[in-house]
């Protein structure tokens, strides 16, 4: 969803940095950055391990930014290019569409809400209901039994790499759309397909992969 769907990273590098620093630890893109794809509880755990703070727990922490998200989701969100066109693509050839995020349900469905786009899923997923997210395959194998599609049957779309090894972890052909200062990186090599954004996308590279 993020990265994906729609246009959140920003908004995650802001929430993240304003509720970091308001329990005082330096954040900045770089530190943002370096948990792209992870679920946003691994987030302020890992970084409170590191750099403990008084306090705040880093679960409340984890509450503090999804509202600040939600509020500038509500505000800012925008899609992707090509997100509606690509829905409107696979729905007409009755591919089933599932959504696999490690972020919560409850920003799920502020952003599908916010989209408009909620009628175009068969399933929806959150990580948070998982031992483990991304890059553990979980959150994909899950989404493939919701969609009763065999995991090898499925591909998923990432534009992370912590989702892109989630999703090849679960057996899944993956089509990248790294973000612009990422998509020459050397480890996105792994994905079947790299795009520079759905808009690229056409039911002939679905059906070569």
């Amino acid at each position: 969803m993020d990265g994906v769907l729609i246009d959140s990273e920003p908004l995650w590098r802001k929430a993240m940095i304003a509720k970091f620093n308001a329990v005082g630890l330096p954040f900045d893109d770089d530190r943002c950055m370096q948990t792209t794809g992870l679920r946003i509880d691994e987030v302020t755990q890992h970084w409170y391990n590191l750099f403990p703070w008084p306090n705040v727990t880093p679960h409340q922490l984890a509450m503090d930014v999804i509202d600040e998200m939600i509020r500038l989701i509500n505000i800012e969100g925008e899609a992707m290019p090509g997100v509606y066109e690509t829905l409107k693509m696979l729905h007409s050839a009755n591919c089933k569409i599932g959504l696999a995020s490690s972020s919560s349900m409850v920003l799920i469905k502020a952003v599908i809400e916010k989209l408009e786009i909620k009628e175009y899923f068969d399933a929806i997923h959150s990580a948070e209901f998982e031992k483990y997210g991304k890059p553990h395959p979980d959150v994909y194998i899950h989404t493939a039994n919701l969609l009763n599609t065999p995991l090898r049957n499925c591909i998923a779309i990432e534009d992370s790499l912590n989702g892109l090894i989630s999703a090849k972890a679960a057996l899944m052909k993956v089509i990248a759309i790294p973000e612009a200062h990422n998509h020459h990186h050397a480890k996105f090599i792994i994905a079947d397909k790299i795009i520079h954004s759905m808009q690229e996308l056409t039911m002939e590279i679905i059906n070569e992969l």
